[in-house]
């Protein structure tokens, strides 16, 4: 029995044998088939790339470039500056009354001197009235003792006391005329009233303004400086003044510059005179003040997005040179020393040369070392 056994187990262990060679011959075969698909595929993207002339490790990227070469660079400095003139005037009475009448619309012109409202002065004349008559009673008695005296009829001292009451009357008249004068308000210069701060039959007072009178033909810009800019702002420094309200700019010069230098916020003040022609300068009116302090016919610039910044802080660029293979360039690291810049330029005051090519924009996704083509040379 036993024997029989192990005959089975025999040819058991035989068949499971001769099924596992012949699953191994089956994946061996498999295998020879995926091989020779993969060979196929690798001829087949050889010949594609052949015909494309290039392959992905012989791709060198396109960018562009500037070539180095002098030109003009201007700095300005930027204020922000308003609009004033010394013909703004707020017209104050000198004595107090009632608004009797208005001779002046709002918007007409004034001559200097021109009376432009009167106040009730009926009191005043009604007191002068009262000294004319005192003083034609002193005149005549004064003229009296004088013709006696010139003939020593009466005494002196009548005669001395009629003068001095007719001289005292003439200095009460003439007060009192200058005073009537006073009711009259006038323009204290030549203009356009601008404003009617008050009405007829309202009160006036020395306190309050009752008008206002421009005079647009001259003004003049004036802005707070920082002190750093003290050494290169003098009088004569040319700028430039731009109205964006207006759309309008104009080039002048700086006609004073300010002895005192604010404690609190170390500024200085400037001004420019103006020619207002047009009478499109109004008073408060902003403007952008640009101080030119510095000018060349002749500089290295570049714009401010290709100059980078390694780890240690220093300014640089890259800059592309010719290798053996024509149209192929090598991206070179060159640190720069820059000056002023303006408006996204920079000045570059070392590091490169005229005739440089420097990478563009591009330049931030390059390492020293890479090799590139130049795709639009600036």
């Amino acid at each position: 029995m036993k024997k029989y056994i192990i005959l089975i187990s025999l040819l058991t262990l035989a068949m499971a044998c001769k099924h596992e060679k012949k699953i191994e011959s089956n994946l061996l075969q498999q295998k020879m088939q995926i091989q020779k698909q993969i060979d196929s595929l690798h001829n087949i993207l050889e010949k594609i790339n052949e015909q494309l002339g290039d392959t992905q490790a012989k791709e060198i990227p396109s960018i562009s470039a500037v070539k180095i070469k002098p030109q003009a660079f201007t700095h300005y400095i930027e204020l922000q500056g308003n609009i004033d003139t010394d013909g703004n005037v707020m017209v104050v009475p000198e004595v107090m009354g009632s608004v009797k009448k208005i001779y002046k619309n709002e918007g007409d012109r004034v001559r200097k001197g021109e009376t432009i409202m009167l106040l009730d002065d009926a009191v005043l004349r009604n007191q002068i009235g009262e000294v004319q008559t005192q003083y034609s009673l002193a005149k005549t008695t004064y003229e009296r003792q004088k013709r006696l005296w010139e003939q020593k009829i009466g005494s002196e001292m009548a005669f001395l006391q009629a003068k001095t009451k007719k001289n005292a009357l003439v200095k009460k008249l003439n007060t009192l005329r200058s005073q009537l004068a006073k009711f009259k308000v006038k323009s204290p210069i030549s203009g356009t009233l601008d404003d009617l701060m008050i009405k007829e039959g309202e009160m006036a007072a020395p306190q309050r303004p009752v008008a206002r009178v421009v005079n647009l033909d001259k003004v003049y810009a004036q802005a707070d400086v920082s002190e750093k800019y003290l050494p290169k702002i003098k009088k004569g420094t040319p700028v430039v003044i731009e109205f964006p309200e207006i759309n309008s700019s104009v080039q002048a010069h700086i006609n004073y510059v300010g002895n005192f230098i604010h404690p609190r916020n170390r500024t200085f003040k400037i001004r420019v005179n103006l020619k207002n022609t047009k009478g499109d300068l109004k008073p408060n009116l902003t403007g952008n003040i640009k101080i030119k302090d510095y000018e060349t016919a002749k500089a290295l610039v570049l714009p401010w997005s290709i100059v980078q910044q390694d780890r240690e802080g220093n300014n640089f660029v890259f800059v592309l040179e010719p290798t053996k293979e024509t149209g192929i360039y090598k991206v070179v690291k060159k640190v720069v020393q820059t000056g002023l810049d303006y408006k996204g330029k920079v000045l570059i005051t070392s590091g490169i040369k005229e005739g440089d090519l420097i990478a563009g924009e591009a330049a931030r996704g390059l390492t020293e070392g890479d090799l590139v083509k130049i795709l639009i040379n600036k």
